[in-house]
């Protein structure tokens, strides 16, 4: 017993260390100079959100589980905040968008007081909330719909990430600023901790004299997971701030255009514009000055173009330079830019004037700005590695 207490004391300490951090962290991202505060604001509610959950063992301890009913909608706090967050990466998120989605935590308030109440009153003196009150079929109902609630919002979240995800390749010809790995950990680490409570929880039931020490190993699991979330979420940029000279409410209206022509030509749920023959000859005049623009005047070779680059140079809005890219060529924007960077450092890698020049030479050259983005479009395009591809050929043309 005195080691169970011992073990609880350690991880109460661990814990409450990681809820101040926690605090700390969510403020750091909040006030960070650099960060846009629009967007940010919903990553340090998450992370606040985390924190709260946390939280929630010490504070039920202190307060004692017949008057925790305030608190036990914390969990359903993260779920909303991340899925808000990822929608905010290509739109701002007004209080009226937002409310809707924290109304449930109230609402699920008033089944767990009554709840709680009735218990209380069956158990007033117990320390530790009775295994009669866990294993009764309310309790099961108003524990476990909180993450089966929160699975819905990682889904959404997830969503809203492919989509976001999708539409960069509209917009970019080079996305490693705008790197979403980080977010695929923060959307996915968040399914992790849901799912770490799905899992504890039947162990309430298997061992409920160790409740306390359960819940404590339980939520200590959201430490390192917010350190990550905040340290990966401070480097992250905006679409509006990948492009220098674009304002936020430019970059919303084009993504927003970008992503209704992609669902327009894809998926089929929203009726396609009526074209016409004049519409059809508009079409076929910008997608010829694009080619020109690229093969003319090499403008994939400026390592960071963007659409609204190339819109700027036609001297028309973007959205339009994306559907001719979408409808005249069938190609997004990323692949249109760097299939002439791969066919130009091909090129280069099988010109005589070029044998000595090393492979991320050429890749500067033909547009590239760094080797790893050089070698991964590359093999996407070719199969090979530039180096593979050059032995290829040497060895072909050796044996010839």
């Amino acid at each position: 017993m005195f080691n169970l207490t011992v073990s609880e004391n350690i991880l109460r300490m661990v814990l409450g260390l990681g809820v101040l951090q926690g605090m700390l962290l969510a403020a750091l991202i909040y006030f960070y100079p650099k960060g846009d505060r629009s967007v940010n604001k919903f990553l340090a509610g998450f992370i606040l959100g985390v924190s709260a959950v946390m939280a929630l063992p010490m504070i039920i301890h202190f307060v004692g589980w017949q008057n925790s009913f305030f608190v036990q909608s914390f969990p359903l706090i993260p779920g909303p905040f991340l899925y808000l967050y990822i929608r905010s990466f290509k739109e701002t998120i007004t209080w009226r968008k937002a409310w809707p989605h924290f109304i449930i935590c109230i609402i699920w308030l008033i089944p767990i007081y009554f709840n709680l109440l009735k218990f209380s009153k069956l158990y007033p003196d117990s320390e530790m909330i009775p295994i009669q009150a866990l294993r009764s079929p309310t309790t099961i109902f108003l524990i476990m719909g909180r993450p089966v609630l929160q699975v819905v919002y990682y889904w959404l979240a997830r969503r809203e990430l492919i989509s976001y995800q999708r539409s960069l390749r509209h917009l970019f010809s080079e996305t490693s600023r705008l790197d979403l790995n980080w977010a695929k950990f923060l959307v996915n680490g968040f399914l992790v901790l849901v799912g770490v409570f799905f899992i504890s929880f039947p162990l309430l039931f298997v061992f409920p004299n160790n409740i306390s020490l359960i819940l404590l190993t339980n939520m200590s699991v959201g430490a390192p997971y917010i350190y990550i979330a905040t340290y990966l979420g401070i480097k992250q940029y905006t679409i509006w701030q990948a492009q220098p000279g674009v304002n936020k409410e430019t970059a919303e209206a084009t993504i927003q255009k970008v992503v209704d022509i992609e669902t327009n030509g894809t998926n089929g749920k929203k009726p396609k514009p009526v074209k016409t023959a004049q519409s059809d000859d508009r079409m076929d005049v910008l997608v010829k000055k694009i080619i020109a623009l690229m093969e003319e005047e090499k403008l994939y070779q400026e390592a960071e173009l963007t659409l609204q680059q190339v819109a700027n140079k036609l001297q028309v809005p973007a959205y339009q330079v994306s559907q001719a890219l979408n409808e005249g060529m069938m190609k997004s924007f990323y692949d249109v830019v760097n299939n002439y960077r791969v066919e130009d450092a091909k090129r280069l890698l099988l010109d005589e004037k070029s044998r000595n020049h090393t492979i991320l030479s050429i890749g500067f050259e033909a547009g590239f700005n760094s080797k790893t983005t050089f070698n991964t479009v590359f093999k996407k395009f070719t199969g090979l590695t530039p180096t593979e591809f050059r032995e290829k050929q040497n060895v072909l043309t050796t044996a010839s």
